[in-house]
């Protein structure tokens, strides 16, 4: 089967692209909007992307509207799509935390990822504990063992009118790293057991691997 993507409607093509592009790491991000509000949600096209600077991306998608707002876009004419609020709260205060999901953390990931009203903490939601992050202003999740404070570098900005999202490029300013990953001063690998988004409900875990030496080109 070959597939265009313009002559497929956008769910059936997105059900494509998530179920092939697979296992995806999860980036569980936390933000504070203008006023402080806390708010943490999980994105899972997410990534490293540099090194130098180094640079995470994730992309929020737009969302649906939620029940107080669907009215007001009815009575205004012009119902559709709307801003998460990770990213709205990105926008305005230029900063956020990626935290690692490991498997024990992956029922309280899940628990975040409603479309909750902005009022409501989802660190409260899913009974998260929180710690002071060092240098920006969200919170870190404490029971992840690392997460990436960062400030924004970039938001690129795909077709937000018709659910197509954006991507926030963040760079890291400080790394909390739970001591009890470290061997010889480096992360042990092989103590992390973090998840990975597959298709639909469905994840993996990092656990099973296994290893292959690269060629040696002279």
């Amino acid at each position: 089967m070959d597939v265009i993507p313009s002559q497929l409607p956008h769910r059936e093509f997105y059900n494509i692209l998530i179920s092939a592009v697979v296992p995806r790491p999860i980036a569980w991000v936390s933000t504070v909007n203008a006023s402080g509000q806390t708010n943490l949600a999980p994105f899972s096209f997410f990534n490293a992307v540099c090194g130098k600077p180094p640079l995470l991306a994730f992309a929020p998608g737009m969302r649906a509207p939620k029940k107080s707002e669907a009215a007001a876009d009815e009575a205004a004419g012009h119902p559709g799509v709307h801003t998460k609020d990770t990213l709205r709260n990105i926008r305005d205060t230029k900063e956020f935390v990626i935290n690692v999901v490991t498997y024990e953390l992956a029922e309280a990931m899940n628990l975040t990822s409603g479309e909750y009203d902005e009022a409501i903490d989802e660190f409260e939601v899913a009974q998260v504990a929180s710690a002071p992050s060092q240098v920006v202003r969200p919170p870190r999740v404490a029971d992840s063992p690392v997460n990436f404070e960062c400030k924004l570098y970039q938001i690129l900005d795909f077709n937000p009118a018709a659910e197509g999202g954006s991507l926030v490029i963040g760079e890291i300013v400080s790394v909390h790293i739970d001591e009890r990953l470290l061997k010889e001063g480096r992360i042990d690998r092989n103590s992390l057991d973090l998840i990975g988004r597959m298709g639909g409900m469905q994840y993996s875990r990092t656990r099973e691997r296994f290893e292959m030496v690269r060629p040696k080109v002279e």
